[in-house]
């Protein structure tokens, strides 16, 4: 097949891919009860992710099976405390309301200071996670990319605030094109870590 065929070939191949990427997440979540199942299956989702960009085609299900129970433990060890943090800072926002003044947007800036990075070490220690590092390791990876490529991270936001634009636009493409993107960002612009200096 070549020309206009096989481009057309290429692009329904890797939508039914990632519409199917975004039906094993949801699936596997709820199999872990939702906050048990959320992370383990989204490193399952950047592993089989990795595999389709690398040319490989395992069988999805089995595949994304094997890594959600290899990873469950050191992904929920991140996961979890991390989860506690969020409700920490949230209740913190919450106190910050009877404050005035000055004072009030320093509870808030550092609540929301905090929280974005959370969310990015949560997201950044996906890959190392995928690829059989410790929870421990993972996370340092993670530390390490966040501050050594911050403009990197800015592209990231901006993909996601355009990703919820899509969605509030077009809402009927939540269920097969929304966790799977944001998996996808984080591949494309950091993929390199494996290849990057560990720290320390």
């Amino acid at each position: 097949m070549k020309g206009t065929g096989a481009i057309i070939y290429v692009i329904c191949d890797w939508l039914m891919r990632l519409a199917l990427l975004n039906v094993l997440w949801i699936g596997f979540s709820l199999l872990g009860a939702g906050i048990l199942g959320f992370f383990p299956a989204s490193v399952a989702g950047v592993a089989l992710l990795n595999e389709w960009l690398s040319g490989r085609r395992p069988a999805p299900l089995s595949f994304y099976w094997n890594i959600y129970k290899r990873t469950f433990t050191a992904a929920n060890a991140i996961f979890i405390p991390a989860l506690l943090i969020f409700v920490v800072l949230m209740l913190n926002t919450y106190a910050s309301l009877h404050f005035d003044g000055v004072w009030f947007y320093v509870f808030v800036s550092s609540t929301l200071f905090l929280s974005g990075g959370a969310a990015f070490i949560l997201l950044l220690s996906l890959l190392p996670l995928s690829q059989g590092e410790k929870a421990i390791a993972a996370v340092k990876r993670a530390l390490h990319l966040l501050m050594y490529y911050p403009g990197r991270v800015v592209m990231m936001v901006i993909g996601m605030v355009l990703l919820g634009l899509c969605i509030r636009l077009v809402p009927g493409i939540l269920p097969l094109y929304s966790i799977n993107i944001v998996l996808g960002l984080v591949i494309y612009l950091f993929s390199f870590y494996k290849n990057s200096p560990k720290p320390a």
